[in-house]
């Protein structure tokens, strides 16, 4: 096992109860982190703990909306009572506007509502700056924070998802170069991880075909899992990094840069 540095230290994993967020919060246990698991939903977050606790008890599960901000606050407040402090976050919680079961897009753009819009942004893009804000005193304080925030690769160029998704992605990367600047100083680190198509719960209605296309146009010529997401993030969150602000695909090379 690669020793990243990560013993010890307390992460927080927003969107932790499925796909990526749940083989992150898995691998960074595995590492030997205290891990937070954030969700909405209760029971894939008590799935998740489990089996944690399969190998350590160093796990706590706690259901929030990202989107509001005192969820968020005493979420953050709740694991500092456990853990005394976080030094590692992955922002990864994310929604897609609701959708035809295989849809891809299409009429999608014309028929998402100003709710359905407003929602994707507040869990999507607003939900990671309340979490960025709310943990980052913390980390400034004990001079040493890793942030990862989840984008998409449709963020590059629009994709054939709604133009809420699809927004809402390309802001995260942004807002992750601001955080970036102002708390590099602080031995803060701060980057955004962008996947492609991932074979998560997100996808689960998606016709196998869809899977095959993209396949077909990738260059490794297989769509991505969870782990191969999960392994990035081990890497952008480990003790020893010179970089930050930084925007890395996780796609097969399908958006080679």
């Amino acid at each position: 096992m690669i020793d990243y540095g990560i013993a010890g230290k307390v992460a927080m994993v927003t969107g932790a109860g499925k796909g990526i967020g749940r083989e992150t919060a898995i691998q960074l246990a595995a590492q030997g982190a205290a891990v937070v698991l954030i969700g909405r939903t209760e029971a894939p977050l008590k799935e998740v703990e489990s089996v944690i606790r399969q190998t350590t008890d160093q796990v706590m599960a706690i259901r929030c909306d990202v989107a509001v901000e005192a969820d968020v606050a005493q979420a953050v407040e709740q694991a500092l009572q456990r853990f005394g402090r976080i030094d590692i976050l992955v922002n990864n919680a994310g929604i897609e506007v609701d959708r035809e079961p295989g849809q891809m897009g299409g009429d999608v753009l014309m028929h998402t509502s100003l709710e359905q819009y407003h929602r994707v942004l507040d869990v999507n893009l607003i939900g990671h700056y309340n979490f960025m804000r709310a943990v980052i005193p913390g980390m400034q304080k004990n001079r040493f924070g890793r942030i990862v925030n989840v984008s998409s690769v449709t963020a590059f160029n629009g994709g054939v998802g709604s133009a809420a998704y699809v927004a809402s992605k390309a802001g995260i990367i942004v807002q992750t170069k601001s955080f970036a600047r102002r708390f590099g100083p602080d031995n803060i680190i701060i980057n955004t991880v962008c996947p492609g198509m991932i074979d998560t719960p997100m996808h689960a209605t998606t016709p196998r075909e869809q899977f095959d296309i993209v396949a077909k146009m990738n260059p490794l010529r297989r769509v991505g899992k969870p782990i191969d997401v999960a392994k990035l993030i081990l890497f952008l969150v480990q003790e020893e990094l010179y970089m930050t602000g930084e925007t890395i695909s996780v796609d097969g090379g399908g958006t080679m840069r």
